[in-house]
């Protein structure tokens, strides 16, 4: 389509120049001759060198035609990034990697959509209007779909940890199925293999549908269990804060009163394993030795006690940064390179016993907090 053309043309352009085989004052090849070059209309041709010209990558020379703009001179390009909350992790280390990365001629403009579908189409419109490129991380709600398809058709889009079903777009993702099956493995070597899984309902990103993934595979394959959905629980996303801790609550004592009862949880995420953990001070469970938690954080390590008490699959997000930036660096300079999905397998930190009580009644209490509820 025509505004895709021009904006790969425009891109071209770009990554020569970049690569210096463009140099300032080089004289770019006249509108007919890019025309026949690209097999596209001198209209489009005229659009891309036009966009060149407003991004200062190009001036126009009585006499000499466009030529490439001195690079000294030439204005900063704006890299679109939308995310829900800068202040979250691992948001806010995305950011960091993707700003280390991206090198002094590309700066980033931080868009923040509060987890509104509708403020998030808003973030998307104005990236595209004044942004060379946009990354998502991890927005892309069901809704704005159309709009998202549109922008991949006309500049380089990319995801961080999310792949939005029907949108050809470069992403960069947490390894969610190969993580999940390393936590595992490590369960089973030390004598798990009645596992129980909670997750949020619906689960509609990307990286929660490959967690349960790989949590129904290892326990087909590695375990041999036919039916794992046995000990699958679903908890409304929706739900209240201190109804979706009773009823995780309640939950996990109906599988503890079973005949053979589970001997370890896997938690979708951190809020999940803040209301395990509750249930189990509440139930009188000694974590890890009575019940084994595995669970995918987002805080490093070293940044919360809690991490001695469960087993833990950390994401690396400033690498996943260092990654997206780089992977827009390579769509702006090959516009032509093949769509890409980039993997990284989460860290791993297996519990160790002898945690305080206190460490673990803080840290679902501040959890708590955050969600919205006193404990």
């Amino acid at each position: 389509m025509p505004e895709k053309r021009w904006g790969t043309i425009a891109s071209s352009i770009k990554g020569a120049i970049r690569r210096g085989d463009l140099y300032a004052g080089a004289r770019i090849a006249s509108e007919k001759e890019l025309a026949v070059q690209w097999d596209v209309s001198p209209v489009t041709v005229h659009r891309a060198l036009a966009e060149l010209q407003r991004e200062g990558w190009v001036v126009r020379k009585r006499k000499l035609g466009t030529v490439v703009a001195d690079r000294s001179a030439r204005p900063t390009a704006k890299i679109g990034l939308v995310f829900s909350n800068p202040s979250d992790l691992p948001q806010g280390a995305y950011a960091i990697g993707i700003e280390d990365s991206l090198g002094e001629d590309l700066r980033m403009t931080a868009l923040s959509t509060d987890n509104n579908p509708v403020r998030e189409a808003k973030c998307l419109n104005l990236a595209a209007s004044e942004c060379s490129a946009i990354i998502c991380a991890p927005t892309g709600a069901p809704e704005n779909t159309a709009l998202l398809k549109k922008i991949a058709a006309s500049m380089p889009l990319l995801f961080i940890d999310c792949a939005p079903d029907g949108i050809e777009a470069d992403s960069v993702m947490t390894d969610n199925i190969g993580s999940m099956i390393l936590g595992l493995q490590h369960l089973h070597s030390v004598g798990h293999s009645r596992i129980a899984y909670f997750m949020g309902f619906p689960h509609l990103i990307s990286s929660v549908k490959d967690r349960y993934a790989g949590y129904l595979q290892f326990m087909k394959k590695e375990i041999g269990m036919p039916d794992p959905e046995r000990w699958v629980r679903r908890f409304s996303n929706t739900m209240p804060t201190d109804q979706h801790f009773d009823r995780v609550e309640a939950v996990l004592a109906e599988l503890l009163s079973e005949k053979d009862p589970v001997t370890a949880v896997v938690c979708q995420q951190d809020a999940m394993m803040a209301a395990v953990l509750d249930a189990c001070i509440h139930l009188g469970i000694s974590v890890p030795s009575e019940l084994a938690i595995l669970s995918f954080n987002d805080v490093p390590a070293k940044a919360q006690p809690l991490a001695r008490t469960v087993h833990r699959l950390v994401q690396r997000p400033v690498e996943l940064g260092h990654m997206a930036g780089r992977a827009v660096r390579l769509r702006l300079d090959t516009p032509d390179h093949p769509i890409q999905t980039i993997r990284l397998l989460t860290d791993f930190f297996p519990a160790i016993e002898h945690v305080p009580s206190e460490v673990v009644e803080n840290f679902v209490a501040a959890r708590m907090a955050k969600l919205g509820k006193s404990l």
